[in-house]
């Protein structure tokens, strides 16, 4: 049970819910499953999203849930986006604007049909620019409608991004540092507090598991930030794995091991939780699943489908 706390605490990998994820039915163009949008943001939504079908005949689906269910985001976009059928069945020309406020994870999904307009690299930039800033206030209502406006315009505009501009987007996001330099960095830190922390739960030694904790923690929770571009598929399972590896080498109790939780004056040292550690020289001691969904159309959308292509954001 320790160990199975501690490795949550380091960020081991989330638990997929046990039972089959329950995705919602469409409640018109605007689903505020969430209620975080007043009345007067979804009328106006669905007013925009009525007039950006009739010009283009693209479907935006605006999407608020309480729960992810323990997917990802992207894994949730892509399942709602196929059940529903958002887009036009022929031309794939759907866009779902997903937010789980609970998780903090924002999420555009965009159809096939549309990645010439509205690629990857520009819906990472709404996100970051249009939307974020007003979450990190709680102000959801203003985020989201900044950023579906924008999208909107985009569709409506109907530019096909040259080379050019899309290298300039790119370029504008690697503002970031590097993820192959960031993973190492941070990498150090967490594999080796998840190890300390692992060796003080499997030998009961309080000073490895503080100090392993302080060590891989305090940079783990920095790598959160997206700034840092320190992705969490990578030193999530890293701390996971180091930390049962110091878990395993705690419980086998080699002698290194053996010597932190030794105390002044005892031959065999103890079984129950002890500092460990030394002071002025001499030992010292006290004692969180499958998916369903089918493709095709869903509700009142048109039958599109989705590649994977988009961006996601965490405030």
């Amino acid at each position: 049970m320790i160990l199975t706390a501690m490795l949550l605490v380091f960020g081991g990998v989330p638990a997929r819910a046990q039972g089959a994820v329950q995705l919602p039915d469409p409640a018109g163009r605007v689903s505020d499953f969430a209620n975080i949008l007043d009345e007067a943001t979804r009328a106006g939504l669905d007013r925009l999203l009525e007039r950006t079908e009739a010009q283009t005949t693209a479907e935006i689906a605006v999407v608020t849930v309480p729960s992810l269910q323990g997917l990802t985001v992207e894994d949730y976009a892509e399942r709602l986006f196929r059940r529903w059928g958002i887009g036009q069945e022929k031309v794939d020309n759907g866009v779902l604007v997903l937010v789980a406020p609970n998780e903090r994870e924002v999420r555009i999904e965009v159809g096939y049909g549309l990645e010439g307009v509205l690629p990857d690299g520009l819906a990472g930039e709404i996100i970051r620019t249009n939307v974020i800033p007003h979450f990190r206030d709680t102000d959801y209502a203003a985020g989201i409608d900044e950023g579906v406006r924008r999208v909107a315009d985009i569709i409506e505009r109907n530019h096909v991004l040259t080379p050019e501009e899309r290298r300039a987007i790119e370029a504008a996001a690697e503002d970031r540092p590097p993820v192959w330099l960031m993973v190492p960095f941070f990498g150090l830190f967490i594999g080796i507090g998840g190890f300390m922390a692992g060796v003080g739960v499997g030998s009961k030694t309080g000073f490895p598991l503080l100090f392993g904790s302080l060590f891989g923690g305090i940079p783990f929770l920095m790598s959160l930030v997206p700034f840092f571009n320190a992705p969490f598929w990578a030193l999530g399972p890293l701390a996971a794995i180091t930390a049962a590896l110091g878990y395993r080498t705690g419980r086998r109790s080699p002698g290194w091991v053996r010597e932190m939780r030794s105390r002044p004056g005892s031959k065999g040292g103890s079984s129950g939780w002890v500092m460990g550690g030394n002071s002025s020289g001499s030992g010292s001691g006290s004692s969180w699943s499958g998916g369903s969904g089918s493709s095709g159309g869903g509700g009142s959308f048109g039958g599109g489908s989705s590649g994977g292509g988009g961006a996601s954001g965490r405030w």
